[in-house]
């Protein structure tokens, strides 16, 4: 058994552990991220060579074991909270209110008659940040006022409030931040909606708003 450890830790530290550590490494931000933009994959194919001139290279084991780790909790929570999207990070701010006066409940007033009580009776009445990290869980029917994660052929699922069920079972969003609405928000079915917000950690999803403007994953 010893001397497997010290065939395997022999392995690890030379060039053949780090072509294995450089494969891996592309492997695992393609296969969980789909990500066509060079980026990532240029700091990892300079950056282990980096921490191998370093005398640094064990800690990748531990670097690489951390997410795997963190994607084993975001396969459990996708189960428990039924949605294969359990938890997103905020990285635009269509949900913050900074113009919510205007652009949220004068607006609502406006073309849906609905007055500031009954829309500060709806889930998250302040709405959220970038950076903030929203738990969404699965469910069979939605209602007004509550925020929905969807897909909308966008570059990331959207996640904005159900403001009218149309007669057809399908909903209309808006971004509480949003001075109008957008094309894609008029008709929304429900096959698109991965879930709704149920919970908001705040500002601990800015790793992957860096990762979604710097890294493009």
């Amino acid at each position: 058994m010893k001397g497997m450890k010290a065939l395997l830790r022999k392995i690890l530290n030379s060039w053949t552990g780090m072509v294995l550590f450089i494969v891996a490494g592309v492997f695992i931000t393609y296969y969980f991220t789909k990500t066509i933009n060079v980026i990532p994959y240029a700091i990892i194919v300079i950056g282990i060579p980096l921490i191998y001139h370093l005398k640094k290279q064990d800690v990748l084991p531990y670097v690489y074991g951390g997410v795997v780790l963190a994607f084993l909790v975001h396969g459990l929570l996708a189960i428990v909270l039924s949605t294969n999207l359990p938890v997103v990070a905020v990285v635009s701010s269509s949900m913050q209110h900074d113009n919510a006066e205007i652009n949220h409940y004068e607006w609502l007033e406006k073309n849906l008659g609905y007055n500031k009580s009954y829309v500060n009776s709806w889930p998250f009445p302040d709405g959220f940040s970038i950076g903030d990290m929203p738990i969404v869980r699965g469910s069979d029917s939605y209602k007004v006022g509550e925020i929905i994660v969807y897909d909308a052929n966008q570059a990331a699922p959207i996640i904005h409030r159900i403001i009218k069920i149309n007669q057809d079972g399908t909903y209309q969003t808006k971004g509480d931040n949003n001075p109008n609405q957008n094309k894609y928000e008029f008709s929304v079915k429900k096959e698109q909606i991965r879930g709704k917000v149920i919970f908001i950690i705040p500002k601990i999803g800015y790793l992957k708003v860096f990762a979604n403007r710097i890294l493009g994953v």
